[in-house]
């Protein structure tokens, strides 16, 4: 990928020349630039695929031109400043087909040559809004071309037109226009002859063509490829031949001309020869005010060739009723009524032998059938038959008339004459009578029990048995959202569906459900369509309220904590739901004010049928007491059933209150002791301790001699130390618990 940085970025143009020089391009047979939007490259740069499209004189053409790169060159619109150069290497080769590849020429023999690169434009520097373009210049044209002066010195320049890529800050998205690929067809003469030159736009923007005169730019035949890039408001145009202008690029009685909108070239001509052209096709877009203004434009040169072919007259089509002589005239008006035959015979006749011939209706109207879409004329002057059909589709319902053309096309080259039919029809439109769509639910109106399915049959019915469909559409609401079940149903002439519903709680409302059932008939000319509206109503089921208890004999529990034995304040009991109705229960806890499950309280919720049982187990530790002498934990135990009703909830609630228990902390410590064996104070203990309480729990005792070294430590509050292996002498303890601290000196004899 290539970016063009502020100002130049020159790149080697060495891959240009052949032997030193540049070769002459000789026989170059048109092309175009193309631009096309890909996105932004980092802030700074926005990226763009920019392709150069050669055709090339395959037959004549100088193979040594067939660059392998091309250099294009950028200028600024407001005062044709340089802004910059890329070099685009070849891409792509292939041969140029004819629209019938039956009828190639091997004089005439065209190459597709595509140049192409992806390239960054700097947003700094491409910024200005009278915009920019880009040219390629090359020479040398084809020799034989007969409508402009000294061919084979005249040069070719490709230009396109684009504007500024930003706007208001912001990267302004456009692509050129893309021509669609030229095919190599020539031009008989005194023949007319159409050729596609229409573009297509990625950014669909307005488009207009209009046939230019071709640039000749600064190249020559002494400087074929110039190497010095100029930029111009105004390059130097080709030469017309005398009596060659814009008006008669291509003489004949019809020259050369281009449809504005669709780029559509149309000629008769009246000489042979090689005739150059060029088309502009410039993109319109409207602006913050509404108003279209051109923002680009490209121009295609390219060139045609009038020659002399063999003979060929055009078809000619007729077209009478099946069974009358008389064929019909153009312009008269052909009236059927409902039951009158709508097929007509067509009868083809050609001049020329051996030749086929298509037949097809112009435009994309229904209703109109061919026996036949082709047909053969094996003999000068022969005529083959097929027929026609019109069908009622054709019919407009206000029996307006309609104008059919048939055409008929032989498959002369290049391209097939043809002869037009164009007829005008009346056909008195069928009657069209009114489906009728019912249902079996008895006056239109339900009421559904929640959980207690609901369903009917809706119909829909059509006497003239046209393709009908069944729908059904809520009002104010979608059956999905009710629970309601209808599918779309088509058919021909009568459809059945079920309408299913099973009401859920949810669907229970004070106003009713009001759903219309539309049938609506598909006639080409025109639709009828009923509607049968049924009234619906979700009432909840008659219930028993549900019960739900412990096995508790009293639903208060005062509990003792002792942090030394937890599991003497356990609390262990059943929560039971029960439903004199088979509804289907849940059972389910929740702590007032306290989440029950971060406390460590063990429940499991259930649902189904009663009775339900779930076991309660909860061994309270002393961190729910928070530092508190009492706790008190309310659990509340619930049951609901899926019935609809007020009444179907119900609580029991059970109170656990946690006390913590209380103890004496004056103690006595003993300050000698004798390990003699003679089991008399033999150890160091406090059999006295206090026993732990929730807020003030034993943590350790530690020994110490004079010396400050840890000689005994346990965390038992019912500790021994024998002093074994250790000298008389004074030592010190430490007794602690969370919040109070005991130290004294005991003193060790032997």
């Amino acid at each position: 990928m290539k970016q063009l940085y502020f100002f130049f970025l020159w790149f080697i143009r060495g891959a240009c020349l052949v032997g030193g020089l540049p070769a002459l391009a000789t026989h170059i047979v048109g092309g175009e630039l193309e631009m096309q939007y890909v996105g932004p490259n980092g802030r700074d740069f926005v990226n763009y695929q920019f392709n150069l499209n050669l055709y090339f004189d395959a037959q004549f053409g100088n193979p040594q031109a067939e660059d392998p790169v091309v250099t294009v060159f950028f200028f600024r619109k407001s005062d044709n400043a340089l802004m910059g150069e890329a070099i685009l290497p070849r891409t792509t080769t292939s041969m140029v087909n004819y629209t019938n590849p039956d009828c190639a020429n091997s004089t005439l023999q065209t190459r597709f040559i595509r140049y192409g690169s992806e390239i960054g434009l700097n947003v700094r520097t491409f910024n200005d809004p009278s915009g920019y373009y880009v040219v390629w210049e090359r020479c040398c044209r084809n020799s034989a071309i007969n409508n402009i002066q000294d061919p084979g010195g005249a040069g070719s320049t490709f230009y396109l037109e684009f504007p500024a890529i930003t706007r208001d800050g912001n990267n302004f998205v456009n692509s050129s226009p893309v021509f669609g690929l030229a095919k190599g067809d020539y031009i008989c003469v005194n023949r007319p002859f159409t050729f596609d030159f229409g573009a297509r736009d990625p950014d669909r923007d307005s488009l207009i063509y209009r046939l230019v005169t071709p640039y000749n730019g600064f190249s020559s035949r002494n400087n074929p490829s110039p190497q010095t890039a100029t930029g111009s408001s105004s390059y130097p145009e080709v030469r017309w031949a005398a009596g060659i202008g814009l008006g008669q690029i291509i003489p004949g009685p019809q020259p050369l001309q281009v449809n504005p909108r669709t780029g559509l070239l149309t000629v008769t001509a009246n000489r042979t020869g090689l005739y150059v052209f060029c088309v502009q096709v410039e993109e319109y877009r409207k602006d913050a005010s509404g108003q279209y203004r051109r923002i680009g434009l490209v121009r295609r040169d390219f060139q045609l060739k009038v020659i002399e072919c063999p003979s060929n007259a055009a078809p000619r089509l007729l077209m009478r009723q099946t069974g009358q002589a008389a064929f019909y005239r153009e312009g008269s008006l052909v009236t059927l009524s409902r039951n009158d035959n709508k097929c007509f015979d067509l009868l083809i006749t050609d001049r020329d032998g051996n030749q086929r011939i298509r037949l097809l209706p112009l435009g994309n109207q229904p209703g109109i059938t061919l026996q036949n879409s082709e047909v053969f004329i094996r003999m000068p002057g022969d005529t083959a038959r097929t027929q026609v059909c019109f069908d009622r589709c054709l019919a407009p319902p206000d029996g307006r008339t309609v104008t059919i053309n048939l055409l008929a096309v032989d498959d002369g080259c290049p391209q097939g004459l043809e002869d037009t039919l164009q007829i005008r029809l009346q056909i008195e439109p069928d009657p069209n009578a009114v489906p009728d769509a019912t249902t079996d639910l008895p006056n239109q109106r339900a009421t559904a029990v929640v959980g207690k399915a609901l369903s009917f049959n809706v119909f829909g019915n059509d006497l003239d048995r046209d393709q009908i469909t069944l729908v059904a559409v809520g009002r104010g609401f979608t059956l999905a959202q009710a629970g309601m079940s209808f599918a779309s149903v088509s058919g021909t002439g009568s459809v059945t569906q079920v309408f299913r519903w099973t009401p859920q709680c949810g669907q229970v409302r004070s106003n009713e459900y009001v759903i219309d059932f539309i049938v609506t008939d598909q006639r080409c000319n025109g639709s009828q369509r009923d509607t049968v509206t049924v009234r619906l109503a979700a009432l909840p089921e008659n219930s028993n309220k549900p019960e739900v208890r412990t096995t508790l004999p009293n639903p208060v529990i005062e509990l003792t904590l002792n942090p030394e034995a937890p599991q003497e304040a356990s609390v262990a009991f059943d929560a039971i739901a029960n439903d004199k109705d088979p509804d289907v229960l849940k059972l389910s806890a929740q702590g007032r004010g306290f989440d029950w499950k971060s406390v460590g309280m063990q429940f499991q919720e259930k649902s189904g049928q009663g009775p339900l049982t779930s076991p309660f187990a909860w061994t309270p530790e002393c961190r729910v007491m928070n530092g508190k002498s009492e706790a008190r934990f309310e659990m509340d135990f619930l049951t609901e059933d899926n019935s609809c009703l007020p009444n179907r909830f119900d609580t029991t609630r059970v109170t656990i209150i946690l006390k913590d228990r209380s103890s004496n902390f004056e103690i006595t410590v003993p300050n000698v002791f004798t390990p003699n064996n003679d089991g008399k104070n033999d150890a160091f203990s406090v059999p006295e301790l206090p026993q732990s309480t929730c807020s003030e729990q034993f943590e350790r005792v530690e020994i110490y001699n004079r010396w400050g070294t840890k000689v005994y430590a346990s965390t038992s509050r019912l500790f021994r130390w024998d002093g074994l292996g250790f000298p008389t002498g004074q030592y010190f303890y430490l007794i602690k618990y969370t919040r109070q601290a005991f130290r004294g000196p005991v003193t060790l004899l032997r």
